[in-house]
């Protein structure tokens, strides 16, 4: 996200709409860590009343009734005296009961409570307080309730999505298994399920890969965290994909010939491969060829992932650009 947007939260709480485990907190932790905030997160949904506003309690002194400071009020203290700057972040903002949200609406919009302002600045005069919000949407069909217009007017609100693309890329630096890229690179609609479709999100299939990793079976890990109507669609995936041959198989001569049913599963798992190949370069002719070779249907789905996927990692090769080019005419793309 636009660090000018991030940024703004310094002076109008920015708030993020959208779907369940799509990267809304993750974006707003980077942030924090980026600018070496404290990133006090008040999960808005969980809090009660008593805890987000401070406990009441009688005073040993003197008898009177009074007010606990709030957990997350104190934080904010300790980070203002030690020069430190925080980011005040309402989590679920939108999925927390109406008496919460009411109790929220003047930390969250005007940085007081009771009256009280808690907004301050560093020593050297940058902000020293950045305030988020994040939520679901109605239509994202987690019981969400709509903000209230007054909210509305007060705040900075992106509608927070992700691509496949951007998940992929997220994907690749974070090493989430190979096959489970391939298979959202080929059905990118798997990762936006709403409940009533499927309840497949980012993060489960993050779930997933880090399950997969500790050993779990995939169809016991898939069952575990996709679930839904792309349980076995994944399934049925990554059984023909574990069939596809590897690149040194291809490369050398010895990849034998495959059932054409396995052959839809082949043509995006290859080309994530060559793109963690080292020698991508070298390998890429031979794999686009040994493709071709099985049928003219697997060699179009194979030359769309390679001229999206590939290019920019072999665009210095003039071999591989004139093999790009030839898939390029075949899916009606052009190499950039």
């Amino acid at each position: 996200m636009d660090n000018q947007i991030m940024n703004l939260a310094a002076k109008i709480p920015v708030m993020l709409l959208g779907a369940p485990g799509i990267g809304k907190t993750a974006t707003v932790n980077d942030f924090a860590k980026k600018i070496g905030a404290d990133l006090v997160d008040v999960r808005l949904s969980a809090e009660t009343p008593s805890s987000f506003e401070g406990k009441d309690y009688i005073s040993p002194e003197t008898g009177d009734l009074k007010k606990a400071r709030a957990w997350w009020l104190k934080r904010i203290d300790e980070n203002q005296k030690n020069d430190v700057p925080t980011v005040l972040f309402f989590d679920e903002y939108t999925n927390a009961p109406d008496a919460l949200q009411q109790l929220a609406y003047s930390p969250f919009n005007e940085r007081r409570l009771h009256g009280t302002s808690f907004d301050y600045k560093l020593r050297n005069g940058k902000p020293g307080l950045y305030v988020f919000g994040a939520g679901n949407r109605v239509e994202d069909e987690t019981g969400a309730r709509e903000m209230v217009y007054a909210s509305k007017t007060r705040v900075f609100t992106v509608d927070f999505e992700v691509s496949a693309k951007e998940w992929i890329k997220w994907a690749e630096e974070n090493d989430i298994d190979p096959k489970i890229r391939a298979f959202i690179y080929a059905n990118p609609d798997a990762l936006l399920e709403k409940p009533s479709t499927g309840t497949a999100c980012p993060r489960e299939w993050a779930n997933l890969s880090y399950a997969m990793a500790e050993g779990v079976p995939y169809r016991q890990a898939a069952h575990g965290t996709v679930r839904g109507a792309q349980e076995a669609k994944f399934c049925a995936f990554y059984n023909d994909s574990a069939l596809c041959p590897t690149i040194e198989e291809i490369v050398s001569g010895t990849a034998k010939k495959p059932d054409a049913v396995h052959l839809a599963a082949f043509a995006p798992t290859l080309a994530v491969a060559l793109k963690n190949d080292e020698k991508i370069c070298s390998h890429f002719p031979h794999v686009y060829n040994w493709i071709a070779g099985q049928s003219a249907e697997c060699e179009v789905m194979f030359a769309k992932y390679a001229v999206d996927l590939l290019q920019s990692s072999i665009i210095t090769d003039r071999e591989c650009m004139a093999v790009l080019g030839k898939a390029a005419k075949k899916v009606g793309l052009a190499v950039r």
